[in-house]
């Protein structure tokens, strides 16, 4: 899965589909070997099927995310979906700051989960416990309902972080390519003093 950071820019984008994109990036391009062993980056995958209970104690909303956007919050940046409704990847405020504590935490994993009597993944973008606070609200992105965000909104400024991809469609969403970590971290504070 590629995640881009920009430190200058203090942007990052997540891309959750493979796409023709991914291709031009590698990890020689990339400062995050300047932080960390680079063999050793990986997104586990665990099976949690108690995941599920705490995901019903949230709020699930009926709008779809598409239908919410502007409405029931804003974005921060933007977030592309295809014309189904499906996201495809997410722009976000992203600094060397904020990525590299949730590369070292492994904020990214992939979960096995059971959820409204069918077997789903979740795909955790923050820390798990922020992922599953009660305040947050899943969206499901179409109305299949086979694939769902987890929204953290911010009470003062209405914008929703999101902190979780919910999915059934393992064809959209490949496990392989999820659990395959392609941090491109660039300007880093670190990488000037390279030659």
């Amino acid at each position: 899965m590629l995640i881009t950071c920009d430190n200058n820019m203090q942007m990052g984008y997540i891309y959750l589909m493979p796409n023709e994109t991914t291709a031009e990036y590698t990890l020689e391009k990339s400062d995050i070997g300047l932080y960390y062993d680079v063999n050793s980056l990986s997104i586990p995958r665990i099976k949690w099927l108690g995941m599920g209970q705490s995901l019903s104690n949230m709020r699930l909303a009926t709008k779809t995310y598409r239908e919410a956007v502007d409405n029931a919050f804003h974005c921060e940046y933007w977030n592309d979906l295809d014309n189904a409704g499906y996201m495809m990847g997410i722009e976000l405020y992203l600094t060397e700051e904020v990525l590299l504590p949730l590369v070292a935490h492994q904020a990214f994993k992939l979960y096995d989960i059971r959820w409204r009597n069918s077997d789903f993944r979740v795909l955790t973008l923050d820390a798990y416990h922020d992922v599953l606070n009660k305040d947050n609200i899943i969206y499901p992105l179409t109305l299949e309902k086979d694939a769902f965000v987890v929204i953290a909104i911010d009470p003062l400024s209405q914008v929703g972080k999101i902190m979780a991809l919910i999915s059934a469609r393992d064809d959209l969403y490949p496990i392989d390519y999820l659990q395959k970590p392609l941090f491109m971290l660039a300007n880093s504070s670190r990488s000037f003093g390279r030659e």
